[in-house]
């Protein structure tokens, strides 16, 4: 959603942009502000703005009088120019409703609401945060409707994705035209991550999972979130199944603590024409350095992100923090998250939080890549150390 202020009082401006900024309405991509009608213009020329907010009294330039006279001018054009990007929504917003005089009438046709912004109160920011939230709630739900959205989670090892049910209930606090999915499989213990072919069994009761899901499913967008072990199990799964049809147009998927290895072959996503991956990595999560060390056949890619071009169908993206840090509040799904299912058509945004560290990037991450390649050679010499110990 992006918002566009038109005001020629700067600091009531400011303090409208910081006060719909504390509001954390995540959906809001960008505010710009403009004192006048020529720079409204110029931004309203190149750029669809969701929400317009207008005084209603403004200059046509710098430095000339405001008059009521301009913006139900500026109005006038946004409906029958064709050069200017027509708003959403329109709110107009002045210190008195006596200033617009005999246009009062004319204004309250051209916009959603006019608002009596005084000066000394702050109610009329909360009514302007309200139109918002109503607009971005609708949008959300005919996007929805018309998408026919469906999200599902898999959860990591030593868990039971107590994460999956709050997602949901972020997602569904915006509307419950969401179709759901948490798949679950119990506690997967530690030991039988290490062992290989415990994963490939999990691996294949996944993969039955999601063929009869994308076999039955009506949804056109589907977007799969998936934490630590189970970035394994569900990257492994669409391997083995993608060569089928899916019906899907848009699939999506979200890795965050991924014990993937950062050279995986992940050119089975380009099976389906309108898919993407997004990694989350965090800066200093140690139990993937733990796996991409000691475990075989897989790496922290959820640390260090996947090699590769990256661009909309591969974006990593590095935040500080452990291998739980998506999970603490519901601050990071509900800013990183909700947009990827809610927002059709936004790009996906970029988001590098990492501090160049000689002993992190170049000695510790180095040190761990070192141990991954010789990690076969270990395990057949002890595989050897043992077989002879036994057999002596």
């Amino acid at each position: 959603m992006k918002i566009l202020i038109i005001d020629d009082d700067e600091k009531r401006m400011e303090r409208l942009k910081l006060y719909i900024n504390a509001q954390k309405i995540n959906e809001i991509e960008s505010i710009t502000l403009a004192e006048n009608i020529d720079d409204a213009k110029k931004y309203l020329k190149s750029v669809y703005f969701d929400i317009l907010i207008l005084d209603v009294v403004l200059p046509k330039r710098a430095f000339e009088t405001a008059s009521s006279d301009n913006g139900l001018m500026l109005l006038d054009q946004i409906s029958r120019s064709s050069f200017l990007k027509k708003p959403g929504i329109v709110i107009g917003i002045t210190a008195h409703i006596q200033d617009i005089g005999i246009y009062k009438d004319e204004f309250e046709k051209k916009c959603s609401v006019v608002i009596e912004a005084a000066t000394n109160q702050d109610a009329w920011k909360k009514k302007i945060t309200d139109v918002i939230n109503y607009n971005l709630l609708s949008r959300i739900s005919r996007t929805v409707q018309q998408r026919h959205t469906s999200v599902v989670t898999v959860h990591g090892i030593q868990t039971f994705g107590d994460w999956q049910t709050r997602l949901k209930a972020l997602i569904y606090g915006k509307t419950d035209d969401i179709h759901f999915s948490n798949y679950k499989y119990g506690y997967y213990s530690a030991a039988s991550f290490l062992i290989p072919f415990l994963r490939k069994r999990e691996v294949k009761r996944l993969a039955r999972h999601l063929t009869d899901f994308f076999q039955e499913t009506k949804s056109k967008k589907v977007v799969i979130f998936c934490h630590s072990f189970g970035t394994y199990l569900v990257a492994n799964a669409l391997k083995n199944i993608m060569n089928e049809t899916l019906k899907v147009e848009k699939l999506t998927l979200v890795l965050s603590g991924s014990v993937l290895r950062a050279r995986d072959n992940l050119d089975f996503l380009k099976q389906h024409p309108n898919s993407s991956l997004i990694n989350e990595c965090g800066d200093r999560d140690l139990p993937v350095c733990g796996s991409c060390a000691f475990v075989l056949g897989v790496g922290m890619a959820g640390r260090i992100g996947f090699h590769g071009m990256n661009d909309q169908r591969l974006t990593n993206r590095f935040h500080n923090g452990g291998h739980s840090l998506y999970f603490k509040g519901e601050d990071f799904m509900s800013e990183n998250w909700l947009p990827i299912v809610f927002n059709e058509d936004s790009k996906i945004k970029d988001i590098d939080l990492r501090s160049p560290s000689f002993i992190n990037d170049a000695i510790f991450e180095k040190t761990i890549e070192i141990i991954e390649k010789i990690k076969p050679l270990s395990y057949i010499l002890a595989a050897g150390l043992l077989s002879y110990l036994v057999l002596r």
